[in-house]
């Protein structure tokens, strides 16, 4: 599993500061092989110096003063117990018509002055920096994460001990927080539940986090937090890894999208003959399908869909759009992953369907495409063989335009 991916993080001051997954945890091989799924880590300073380019209090100012926060992205804790949302909302109306609840920056800040540790959920959807560390995780994991946010009052407990149900990477960002962690359960708890300290015994880690160090704690390890001398502010991406379950029930669906399992049958229906004999013959020709599955391919097309999941990822759609006005001929070009067919020649143009757009092109722009499918790299300007230059990089441009070409940085 690939570990060493470095991935855009910008900073508030816009400098660019990249993260890989080795970042955090260290040795990815020693990783995998010593810790996950099986016991904490801790890695010191792994970031020491650049949590600032992930996120800071004052973003955190900036995003609670959003008019538009919905109350579910936003959480308060005091005393170990959640605060009732009511506490910090308010109804946002129109000529008298309630549109929708929206979070009360006032009343937010009299609560974490009174101890409430406010907890900010799944950071990345708006936040680009937040987003860009959920896309380390997605591509070392190929699955969903999100990246939460917890700022907590200095010398106070934020959560009474408690377990998720996902994989936690603790980034202590500002200030510093004492962490109690217990030894992970032999089975995986499916729920959030919290623990009572004296039924857990002695933690296996008790430690303080300062900026810049990493905290892993597996699914559903028991663990507790309480804020130092000052403020503290850390990140926790949490991460589900997909199951062999999972994972083989993906491939399943997508083999179902065959044509041959669209009938809708009755099965009640006595023209249906035997209804279990039906079955079987579809179970038989799915087993069919699983057989003949490469499974070599079949573990790209997963690695490539989980990465593309919701939560990561940043297409940078208007600038892929603003760079294809500007193509010169000597702009190097490749196909992108966008799936294209290509229709047969009518003689001097070649049908193609791309992202539902139905085109004619000339059978020679057909054949460059097809030429680069192996994964060669052309010139703008020679694009379109047997015409003038500017003509070849004004066809280049449209078919960037729609997504089929895009620029060969290497």
């Amino acid at each position: 599993m690939s570990a060493s991916r470095l991935l855009e993080a910008k900073s508030v001051d816009t400098s660019t500061t990249t993260h890989s997954f080795e970042d955090l945890v260290g040795d990815a091989e020693v990783f995998f092989s010593e810790h996950f799924n099986r016991k904490p880590l801790l890695h010191r300073g792994a970031l020491e110096g650049r949590t600032r380019s992930l996120v800071s209090v004052r973003q955190l100012d900036d995003i609670v003063a959003m008019e538009a926060v919905p109350p579910s992205y936003l959480r308060v804790a005091k005393d170990g117990r959640g605060v009732p949302s009511k506490a910090y909302t308010r109804t946002v109306a129109d000529r008298g018509a309630a549109l929708t609840e929206a979070v009360v920056p006032e009343q937010v800040y009299e609560l974490f002055r009174s101890g409430g540790t406010i907890t900010w959920n799944a950071l990345n959807h708006f936040l680009p920096s937040a987003r860009h560390l959920a896309d380390v995780f997605a591509e070392t994991f190929a699955c969903p994460s999100e990246v939460v946010a917890f700022l907590t009052p200095a010398g106070k407990d934020g959560y009474a001990p408690h377990h998720d149900p996902v994989d936690v990477y603790v980034i202590q960002i500002e200030g510093t927080k004492d962490w109690r962690v217990w030894e992970p359960p032999a089975g995986r708890h499916a729920e959030k539940a919290s623990h009572r300290p004296e039924d857990l015994g002695t933690p296996v880690i008790e430690t303080t986090l300062r900026p810049g160090d990493v905290l892993y704690l597996p699914y559903g390890t028991p663990h507790a937090a309480a804020a130092k001398a000052e403020v503290s502010l850390h990140l926790s991406v949490t991460v589900e890894p997909r199951r062999w379950r999972d994972l083989v029930g993906e491939t399943v669906q997508h083999l179902l999208q065959d044509a041959q399992f669209d009938g809708f049958p009755h099965l009640g229906d006595s023209a249906e003959g035997d209804g279990a004999a039906v079955l079987g013959a579809k179970l038989r020709e799915l087993s069919d399908a699983l057989a003949g599955a490469d499974p070599a391919a079949e573990i790209d097309r997963l690695l490539t869909a989980g990465r593309r999941r919701a939560g990561a990822g940043r297409s940078r759609e208007f600038e892929r759009l603003a760079s294809a006005d500007v193509l010169t001929p000597d702009t190097r070009l490749r196909r992108s992953a966008v799936p294209v067919e290509i229709g047969p020649s009518d003689g001097t143009k070649s049908g193609l369907l791309v992202n539902g757009h139905r085109l004619a092109v000339p059978d020679a722009v057909a054949d460059a495409l097809r030429g680069l499918e192996s994964g060669g790299v052309v010139p703008a300007a020679h694009f379109f063989p047997g015409v003038s230059e500017a003509r070849s990089v004004h066809a280049a441009q449209g078919l960037t335009r729609l997504g089929v070409l895009e620029t060969a940085t290497t």
